[in-house]
């Protein structure tokens, strides 16, 4: 699944991740990240943080895509 997702840059629906063969709390995780709840920082920014949204690594935009496949 991680191949299928770095050489598409498209994170696949939420189906395919309930059949890999990953630990349960690691699969909760992967569908946290396809429903896009994941607390980065424009997530935050979106319930009235104020912070910056520059990635602490990278100083591009902190987005989930940017994050787990880009940075």
């Amino acid at each position: 699944m991680y191949l299928d997702v770095i050489n598409s840059s498209v994170i696949p629906s939420s189906k395919h991740v309930w059949k890999v063969k990953v630990p349960l709390r690691i699969k909760v995780f992967m569908w946290f990240v396809h429903k896009q709840v994941i607390l980065t920082k424009d997530n935050l920014a979106k319930r009235n943080w104020v912070g910056s949204a520059r990635c602490s690594f990278c100083d591009h935009n902190e987005t989930i895509k940017h994050l787990f496949l880009d940075c």
